[in-house]
């Protein structure tokens, strides 16, 4: 039997020349042990930043000593495997040099056969300083970057965001930050399996293509099983000595086929390849999780120009997510339990989709088997962000097994939806205005519309899974790479450009698949990286600067702040107005693309998540704090939204999107209410809207009750969509700003119940209470609703599942936490 040993554990690490060493396991890093050994201040607190980036100017050296039985020094074949090295190092066993690595995006096997001892082993890693290698290179070739990092970093295989991003810090950090294994395989190894799938009525005819390395094995048998265990399809294979791949056909009938969230559901299929040699005893065995379904994107032509949209199934999916960055900005302290955290309060939020932005690494497998669990697309961008490149030979022959390593890892994941080249760069040559260099230009369309679509060939043909050569992108060759009428489209005329909010509605995208606003994160996340008796607890401060890596981000904020809601009279006010603002944006964009469904199919807001704690674009901040945002995506990627057109405030347009598999049947209620929310008028309409629809319901004529000047500043609508009796779907427009809305006292008061497992909070209020936002003062749970509106004496139930809290508290503890702000 093939045998792995973990060499995880029992590592030292020390800066070069130094007699100072630290214990640690992998992962590990340098930012991350010497923290663990506060021997540094913690990089995210105040200004500590700036002192922390020179740590790795330095060379570091990370070894461990383990044990070798007589097998593993017998077999020819013995290999050490690094799943991650970050990034530049060499690589040395019992003082001999096995070989230097320069990609932390890669694996790496070392063949050890004739240098590992019975007995205790010496493993070193000895890590060149990121800073002075991106110095060196830089200063023999200098390569356009963004600016908000540090200059150089194109030259280097390593994510370019460990060296600051306009969302995260510079700690270009240095060490072995996946798994470290002694591979001795024994009579044969199976490398890896890809399995491609052909879909016919009630039948799929699965390709399992097997890559071994044989060294005695003389057969091996698949074995696919059905989500309840029964095995549904067998296939022996004999070996030969001689060959390394070896394909095999499967036929599964009545499939389970796999859905996206929202379509359907998501059955996994075991699929198992077993060696055996001459004997029949297994020497090695490998098993994965496949979803029989097919996925793609069509580009095909409409009446628009060309559709750029998933299809699952046969079924043309309006993509619902948001843009995806590492969850640390050191990123050997990310771990599963923080990650399905996260991805499970996407699914929340109804996501469907998630891009994995090119900017950082790879994620771990438990990133993409959540996914495969949940019905979330992945798009998943290959590490290239906003940046030019030189093509050497070096460095060709590492993004060709950058690829090609990370393309076999996880082409099986039936969440994959996607490969796309790199994130901005073709837009980047041909709107930024970028110094003219035609060697890096030609090099980028060798990298992106050559090399890794040749690799792609090779390990995941497109038939299998779709390539995109940029994002965002018309196809590539620097054709209108970020186009209205085919594609996708980044957004940022809003924000960056100062547009208003209302800009959002004069584009009608394929695909938007980056747009967002920013907003100021929790207080007691504030409080975790500012010091509020320092003064620091102001947007002007040295410190809120320094947690906010955007250019003119904190001016921005002020000057939309100034356009939609009263000044903040406080710093809380202040988050609380960042993070109003910050949904009503993101909604308002949403609302429209959702009402053009079928022209536009895709909806990906930047971002869900942070790397540390700051003012950014995320709806969910770096301690998995929820903002308004996030609250409000749960309403708007509703499979069944309701919306209002409120471009003519006096003819509002009330829209239904059904993106359920079954036509929605119901009654569209509409109130206007004053600022008492005392009810002025109201209708209703039963509606019968076809599955994977969206489609105006109700023309309001409002013209006889916004006549006066006054007559705006005082009266909303309120509308909803009702199915058997449940609210589906709910929202209210203002006809002013809210700055200029005539809120009165709305006087909220509230009572609180409990039960076994969770705590309902009923509030009720004398006026009409907007965008009202709970929250704990020293605690932090997950509200079933927050960030909604109290129609004056009208009750509004809001349930707290008692397993969310992060602490045991009695109700009448909960009263005391509760804080609410509004309007």
């Amino acid at each position: 039997m093939s045998i792995t040993v973990s060499l995880n554990d029992n590592w030292k690490m020390k800066k070069a020349g130094s007699q100072e060493s630290f214990d640690c396991k992998v992962p590990c890093s340098v930012y991350k042990t010497l923290l663990d050994y506060k021997k540094i201040p913690d990089p995210y607190y105040r200004e500590n930043e700036y002192i922390s980036t020179q740590i790795c100017d330095d060379d570091y050296d990370f070894e461990t000593t383990f044990t070798a039985d007589k097998a593993a020094v017998e077999c020819e074949n013995t290999v050490l495997h690094f799943d991650g090295i970050d990034t530049i190092a060499n690589v040395y066993l019992n003082g001999i040099h096995l070989g230097r690595v320069n990609n932390m995006h890669r694996v790496w096997e070392f063949p050890v056969h004739g240098i590992i001892k019975e007995g205790d082993n010496t493993l070193t890693v000895k890590i060149t300083s990121p800073n002075r290698y991106i110095k060196e290179m830089d200063e023999k070739r200098h390569l356009w970057g963004v600016d908000s990092t540090m200059t150089g970093y194109t030259h280097i295989r390593k994510a370019h965001c460990m060296f600051g991003w306009d969302w995260g810090p510079m700690l270009p950090d240095m060490g072995i930050w996946r798994s470290v294994s002694l591979i001795v395989p024994d009579a044969g190894r199976i490398l890896d399996v890809y399995y491609s799938q052909k879909h016919t009525e009630n039948k799929v005819t699965l390709k399992a293509l097997l890559h071994i390395e044989n060294h005695g094995c003389k057969k091996a048998m698949v074995e696919i099983s059905d989500p309840q265990g029964n095995i549904t399809a067998k296939a022996d294979i004999s070996l030969e000595e001689s060959a390394e791949y070896y394909e095999t056909e499967l036929v599964i009938n009545d499939p389970q086929l796999w859905w996206v969230n929202g379509y359907g559901e998501q059955p996994l299929y075991s699929c198992a390849v077993t060696l055996y040699d001459e004997n029949d005893a297994c020497t090695d065995k490998n098993t994965q999780r496949i979803g029989l379904r097919t996925l793609t994107v069509s580009r095909e032509k409409d009446q628009w120009d060309e559709e750029f949209c998933f299809i699952n199934n046969g079924v043309k999916i309006f993509a619902m997510g948001a843009n995806y960055i590492p969850e640390d900005q050191i990123v050997t302290r990310c771990n599963e339990e923080k990650t399905r955290k996260l991805l499970a309060d996407c699914k929340a939020a109804n996501y469907n989709f998630i891009r994995v932005w090119g900017g950082g690494y790879y994620p771990d497998e438990y990133f993409y088997d959540y996914c495969d669990e949940n019905g979330i697309i992945v798009w998943q961008d290959f590490m290239f962000a906003c940046s030019a490149y030189l093509l050497t030979e070096e460095f060709e022959e590492t993004v060709r097994g950058e690829v090609r390593d990370n393309v076999i890892r996880l082409r099986n994941h039936p969440s994959l939806g996607l490969w796309c080249g790199n994130n901005e760069i073709e837009s980047a040559w041909e709107y930024w205005g970028l110094p003219e260099d035609e060697e890096a230009k030609r090099d980028y369309l060798i990298i992106f519309e050559d090399i890794i679509p040749q690799v792609l060939k090779a390990y995941d043909p497109c038939e299998n899974t779709f390539y995109w050569p940029s994002s965002p992108s018309s196809g590539g060759g620097f054709k209108d790479a970020s186009s209205n009428h085919a594609g996708d489209m980044h957004y940022w005329d809003v924000w960056h450009n100062f547009k208003p909010i209302e800009a959002f509605r004069e584009f009608y995208y394929r695909f938007c698949s980056e747009y967002g606003f920013e907003s100021l994160p929790d207080i007691k996340t504030c409080r975790a990286f500012a010091d509020e008796t320092k003064g620091d607890f102001d947007l002007c401060s040295p410190v809120m600067a320094a947690h906010q890596k955007c250019v003119q981000g904190n001016e921005k904020i002020m000057y939309y702040l100034a356009q939609m809601v009263r000044y903040p009279y406080d710093f809380k006010q202040l988050i609380y107005s960042s993070q109003l603002v910050q949904a009503d944006c993101i909604r308002s964009n949403v609302e429209h693309m959702r009402r053009a469904r079928g022209r536009c199919m895709g909806s990906a807001y930047w971002q869900v998540n942070d790397s540390n704690p700051v003012i950014s674009w995320s709806s969910i901040d770096y301690f998995g704090r929820w903002k308004g945002l996030h609250y409000y995506a749960k309403r708007f990627y509703a499979p069944c939204l309701i919306s209002c057109d409120d471009t003519d405030r006096k003819k509002p347009v009330l829209n239904i999107s059904n993106e359920r598999m079954t036509a929605f049947e119901g009654v569209v209620k509409w109130t206007l209410r004053n600022n008492k929310a005392e009810i002025l008028q109201s209708g209703e309409k039963s509606v019968n809207i076809p599955a994977l629809t969206a489609q105006n319901v109700l023309d309001i004529d409002l013209s006889q009750e916004l006549v006066s000047r006054t007559d705006p500043r005082e009266k909303y609508l309120e509308y909803s969509i009702m199915e058997n009796g449940k609210v589906l779907s709910f929202g209210t427009t203002l006809f002013v700003r809210p700055k200029e809305f005539t809120f009165l006292e709305p006087a909220i008061t509230y009572g609180i119940s409990e039960s076994e497992d969770k705590f309902a909070l009923t509030f009720c209020a004398e006026n009409y209470a907007k965008s009202v936002c709970l929250s704990l003062k020293t605690a932090d749970c997950v509200f079933s609703d927050n960030w909604f509106d109290i129609h004056g004496k009208e009750p509004v139930t809001i349930m707290i599942d008692k397993a969310s809290l992060s602490r045991k508290m009695t109700a009448q503890e909960l009263s005391r936490e509760l804080e609410i702000m509004h309007n």
